[in-house]
């Protein structure tokens, strides 16, 4: 049977759109239900959290739920359609996405081989470290295979002046009209941190966190924080785009309920409620720094890229 040429070239045009939405959800979905929980059950907040391994689930199922196959016109049906035609092409569809999954992750993550999403969403979800487009590739690596939170912590510490360098380099990438009124002061922790002083720091970025967080998300931002109560989940995340998703999902972890009037316990991991309300040495320390500027200029990179998209249309 001849090939339909202008089916194969249609077919070609939309590949890379349809790869660069399923790759993620696709592995997702082939290993959630063999090694999900064995993938994530060695980072230290899993282990302490019940609630927490069934918020993730939630995530990657809802990941999955809204990928919309309709994408540019090309209908579940069409597909199945054009298979019948070209079975030996399509054959070959596995190899093509792994070709173009490097497209699907920021540039400091596409060259970790054999990446998963589950590992990415561990990361930046259950131990609230951002990965979207920082650090560099060799820290991401080891931030991604170091297997729970405690040593990733210690990755931040050990790593603090290389990171605070990417920061820098992102930051100055930032050129929207969107990002350039929060860039001075992104260099001014960055400032601070580089002169040691980390409370400084880290205060500055966490009222830079907050800002980016209400300017994105407005009055919806609670549907993506832990309420008082502790019963909400983290399902809202599953709406996200993936990439949307990796930007803003260490803000669980950052808005954990924290109330210093009730008595709660000062956390020491990076908390942006005890940030901002209580000044005690667990609270403001190198870790919690580096990671609130991580997560600043994580979310600022990615909302430059998105209104740079908006300028271009």
């Amino acid at each position: 049977m001849p090939i339909d040429n202008e089916a194969l070239a249609t077919f070609a045009r939309t590949q890379q759109m349809v790869a660069e939405s399923l790759v993620a959800p696709l592995r997702v979905a082939q290993n959630a239900m063999r090694n999900h929980i064995s993938a994530i059950i060695d980072s230290d907040l899993l282990k302490a959290s019940a609630l927490l391994q069934s918020n993730l689930k939630c995530v990657s199922e809802q990941l999955i739920k809204n990928v919309d196959f309709r994408i540019a016109g090309v209908t579940t049906q069409a597909l199945s359609s054009f298979a019948k035609q070209y079975v030996d092409f399509l054959a070959n569809m596995q190899v093509s996405l792994a070709r173009v999954e490097f497209s699907f992750y920021p540039q400091n993550l596409q060259g970790i081989e054999n990446l998963k999403f589950e590992q990415v969403e561990v990361v930046v979800m259950a131990d609230g470290i951002p990965l979207y487009g920082i650090p560099r590739a060799s820290t991401a690596e080891e931030l991604i295979l170091a297997g729970s939170a405690s040593k990733r912590r210690m990755l931040l510490e050990k790593h603090w002046k290389s990171i605070s360098e990417d920061c820098r380099e992102l930051a100055k990438a930032c050129t929207t009209a969107f990002a350039a009124p929060y860039v001075p002061f992104v260099f001014a922790a960055l400032d601070a941190l580089d002169a040691g002083h980390v409370a400084a720091a880290q205060a500055l970025a966490s009222s830079l966190v907050d800002t980016l967080v209400v300017v994105h998300f407005g009055e919806d931002r609670k549907k993506y924080t832990p309420d008082r109560s502790g019963k909400r989940t983290a399902g809202a995340y599953g709406d996200l785009e993936i990439r949307e998703f990796m930007a803003f999902a260490p803000l669980w972890q950052a808005y954990q309920q924290f109330f210093a009037k009730d008595g709660d316990p000062v956390p020491e991991v990076y908390n942006r409620h005890a940030t901002a309300h209580t000044v005690s040495s667990r609270q403001y320390n190198m870790c919690n720094a580096v990671q609130a500027l991580m997560f600043v200029c994580s979310m600022l990179v990615y909302l430059d890229f998105e209104n740079s998209q908006i300028r271009v249309a």
